[in-house]
Parts: structure tokens; sequence; C-alpha cells
């Protein structure tokens, strides 16, 4: 895949406009905020925790469902169980390469809709959680096809994902610390989360703010890197994607 270029001023601001295109057409009950990210260099982990004086570490293990040729991730559809505190499962979707999909009109529960803002541009999600009472981890597809709530299910239905569930199976366990940075001028809260599977890694540094704020706080966030020395990974991509495809690419070889 090519990579794109360090983003100018003038593309940066249109991944604002972008933003704000995406959020002023959703239902008026739904949060469609922004979470804008930069993946830094994983090596240089225990350095940025140092600069960015983060705190507050927090472990778990990320779980995520799939089938051996990434068939779910290829129309937009994340699987993902999340084991820590709190066991969750969550069904996410991104519509790839520009497909609409429609809102749900109705409220449900757990549903949220977020605009990813990276280098490649702005990504929209939209996602329902639902939270787990046991810690069991399931196996197959049909195992997590068992747990999936009503809206969830009603979710893959809008979107017309096509899931066929005895093709699906657990392809990647992912060790997860989290921290929380100390907070910066106009950046608000920032999290620090590293990602760690068998022969890879991933370290994404990242802010919520408001569709409003989305591109100056991009060049903000860049600018703090910058200023801190930290390196930047050059694959500014989402970091599931860099972990599913890596892990499944290891799988097939």
């Amino acid at each position: 895949m090519l990579r794109q270029p360090k983003p100018s001023a003038v593309s940066l601001s249109f991944f604002g406009c972008v933003v704000l295109l995406l959020c002023s057409g959703l239902h008026a009950q739904e949060n469609c905020n922004v979470e804008v990210k930069l993946l830094l260099s994983p090596a240089e982990t225990q350095a940025t925790i140092a600069a960015l004086s983060a705190k507050k570490e927090t472990a778990g293990r990320v779980y995520f469902f799939d089938t051996g040729g990434l068939d779910l991730l290829s129309q937009g559809a994340i699987v993902r169980l999340r084991q820590g505190a709190k066991s969750d499962l969550t069904v996410k979707l991104r519509p790839p390469n520009g497909k609409k999909f429609s809102t749900p009109s109705e409220e449900r529960d757990g549903f949220k809709c977020e605009v990813d803002l990276t280098r490649e541009g702005a990504i929209s999600s939209y996602s329902i959680t639902r939270q787990l009472a046991t810690e069991e981890l399931p196996l197959t597809g049909t195992d997590v096809s068992r747990l999936l709530s009503p809206a969830q299910i009603k979710l893959f239905q809008d979107a017309q994902v096509s899931v066929d569930w005895t093709g699906v199976k657990r392809i990647a366990e992912i060790t997860s610390t989290d921290w929380h940075a100390q907070s910066q001028p106009h950046l608000g809260k920032l999290t620090l989360e590293l990602w760690e599977w068998s022969g890879g890694k991933v370290l994404e540094l990242s802010t919520r703010v408001s569709s409003d704020a989305g591109s100056s706080t991009y060049t903000e966030l860049q600018q703090l890197v910058k200023t801190k020395q930290l390196a930047m990974s050059p694959d500014q991509r989402v970091k599931t994607s860099i972990a599913l495809e890596a892990i499944t690419h290891a799988a097939a070889n």
C-alpha cells in the first residue's frame, strides 16, 4: 500500500471539513465525536511514557474474530472482544471505499458513532458494545454469534454485511496496555495504548474532541510529538487493520 506524504496545512483543513460533513448528517441523538490518532514508534514506548508523563497503567487482552481471509474486515466489519477489569463484545462498522451506511433512526443500547482522524483522513465508524457477564472466551464464530445482542445482529443487517459464522474463528489475541498521559493545552486528556502480539506491536497516541476541533487537534498533536522528540511510525493506518493484516499474513506463511 502506498503511504501518504506528511499532511500539509491544507490537507489537514480538508480533513476537518470531512469530519464536519460526516457528523452534520447524523441523527441528533447520536454523539459523533472525533478521535484523533497518531501512531508512534513502539520501540520507544518507555521513552514516550516518560516524555508524556503517562500514568495509570491498565492492562487487558483484545481478541478479534474473522475468517482467515479477513472477509469481515474487507466489508468494513470488526468483531472484538475485550477482557480486563470488565469484559465486553463490540461489533464495529467502518464502511469501506466511501460506501454509504444509513445510521439507525431508533435508539439502541450501546450504539456509538465516531470519526477516526488519522493521516489517511477521516474514517467514520458505527458500533454497538454489550457487556459480558462471563469471562469464558469463545473459540469459534458460532460461539461469538450466540453472544451477540439483537441490536448488534441488526447492525450487521442494516449494513448488509454478509457473515457465515461457521467460517469465522478467533484470529487474534492481543495484549493491550493503556496509560493516561498528562493533559496538554488544547488537547485535553491523552491516551497512550500499546498493542502487542506474537511478532508485532503498535503504539497509539489519541485524544477525543468535538467534530469542529478535529483538524486543529491533529496539527497540535503532531506538534506535541515533534516537541517531545518522539518518533512517528511510518504506517499511520488505524491499528486494528495493521494488527489483523500482520497476524493473518504471518499465519498464512
